[in-house]
């Protein structure tokens, strides 16, 4: 790869220059415009089963009473959960950092599946493909999910993508070498779809086909749309600086050993709270404001795909809103509920007649 390729292309892993949000990905303010239900901190994981919306927050697991408007606890697990999921008939797998994947639901015991510890740490995704069978994606087996940043600057591939039996407890490798896998759906043909965050792109596991690419920001967790396509949210913008930074091995180094991860240069689920961490010419306040423009370490954003996973529209949160860190999304009944992490709120969007932007 000639130089300038490397500098201005954005093929392959050493080009600097990301792709443009513009066309379907034109920045709005569509998820700070949004209906808030209710605020908590570092909400995550939204899964529906039976019907019930739950969540997660922290060590927490609770389910959403979205006509009151609030989250009532359920469990508390007493390290993070990592993931949730729901079956139509109402069971539950909820991932817990250390721990594994417990199996349980209201009114049930729970039982902790036979998984290898190697899986525990860092598992990011869960989905029920029947009653007795999850898919679980691990996005790093090297690192626990809490080192997130470490893996993405270690230019992490050591994620995988698992079936485990519920009634034998076995557990077959579907696919493995991915860079942070952090969400999973199902294809109309049963086949498993999985997002490859590191890597900014939608894949086929098995297959390793690629169903959609060049993503502009880190993309998380998938969910299926009512009308047979597919909600993707993703977390935090891709940015030159994070890529250059990404290309300079010895400058990685150093930042990783000499200064703690949340003042790394990179991506984050927030930012802007702390005047020590690291900011671009572009992010400094102007007249004590922030440019909704501005290369900022966070960002909001859901993309909604067709059946084909083309990217249909979007719902933003710029640099100078607050609803950033956007992981999960769910629709229920032609409405859209979305977590910002990094705001610890609730978002509703109403679908129904709604005009794209």
């Amino acid at each position: 790869m000639g130089f300038l390729s490397r500098i201005f292309g954005r093929s392959g892993e050493d080009g600097l220059s990301v792709p443009p949000m513009d066309g379907v990905f034109k920045p709005n303010s569509r998820l700070d415009d949004a209906t808030r239900i209710l605020d908590l901190p570092g909400i995550d994981n939204l899964a529906l089963a039976a019907g019930a919306l739950h969540c997660s927050s922290a060590d927490r697991l609770l389910r959403i009473d979205l006509q009151a408007g609030r989250a009532d606890n359920l469990r508390r697990f007493g390290r993070p959960i990592t993931a949730v999921a729901g079956s139509p008939r109402g069971r539950l797998a909820v991932a817990v950092e250390g721990i594994g994947v417990e199996i349980g639901g209201e009114g049930n015991g729970w039982r902790l599946l036979r998984l290898e510890q190697r899986y525990a740490d860092c598992i990011t995704a869960a989905l029920f493909v029947d009653e007795e069978t999850v898919a679980l994606a691990v996005g790093s087996q090297a690192h626990a999910m809490s080192a997130w940043k470490r893996d993405l600057m270690s230019h992490g591939a050591s994620g995988a993508v698992i079936r485990h039996r519920i009634p034998t407890g076995t557990t077959d490798i579907l696919c493995d070498g991915l860079a942070f896998p952090y969400g999973l759906a199902l294809d109309a043909g049963g086949n498993l779809l999985v997002s490859e965050s590191w890597r900014h792109r939608i894949v086929e596991p098995q297959s390793r086909a690629v169903q959609l690419d060049d993503l502009p920001a880190y993309p998380a967790r998938l969910s299926p749309a009512g009308d047979g396509g597919y909600w993707l949210a993703l977390f935090a913008p891709r940015r030159q600086l994070t890529e250059f930074v990404l290309r300079e091995s010895d400058y990685r180094r150093e930042m990783m050993a000499t200064i703690p991860p949340e003042a790394w240069i990179g991506p984050d689920f927030s930012s802007g709270n702390d005047g020590s961490l690291p900011l671009q010419a572009g992010s400094v306040r102007q007249m004590g404001s922030m440019k909704p423009w501005a290369p900022s370490r966070s960002y909001g954003m859901v993309v909604r795909l067709d059946r084909t996973m083309a990217p249909l529209e979007s719902y933003h949160s710029r640099a100078d809103g607050r609803m950033h860190g956007i992981a999960s999304v769910v629709e229920v009944d032609d409405v859209l509920y979305a977590a910002s992490r990094g705001a610890g709120t609730l978002l509703r969007l109403d679908l129904a007649g709604e005009v794209p932007a």
